[in-house]
């Protein structure tokens, strides 16, 4: 007898994870970073939050190197920022 796993339409959330494990990890560290400065899931509190993330995603976007602050890539923090943006417009 052969066992059913009705998933034949549902994401493969592992294989992502495993093709873009090193940037995910990039993703954490910035989150992590967010969350000791700031507190956890102070960032969906934000007035204008979907505005505020995408400024700072244009900022990020015109540096190089990394950050400052958080010692994470410039191109990292764009694509954080990008996924805030993303959180925001999914929660209109």
């Amino acid at each position: 007898m052969e066992g059913i796993k009705h998933d034949k339409d549902k994401p493969l959330i592992a294989d992502f994870i495993r093709d873009f494990k090193e940037p995910l990890l990039e993703l954490c560290k910035i989150y992590e970073f967010g969350r000791n400065k700031y507190g956890l899931g102070n960032w969906q509190q934000l007035e204008n939050g979907q505005e505020r993330f995408d400024n700072a995603l244009m900022r990020h976007f015109l540096k190089e190197g990394l950050d400052d602050e958080t010692n994470v890539s410039h191109v990292a923090h764009v694509a954080f920022n990008a996924l805030m943006v993303l959180w925001y417009d999914l929660h209109k």
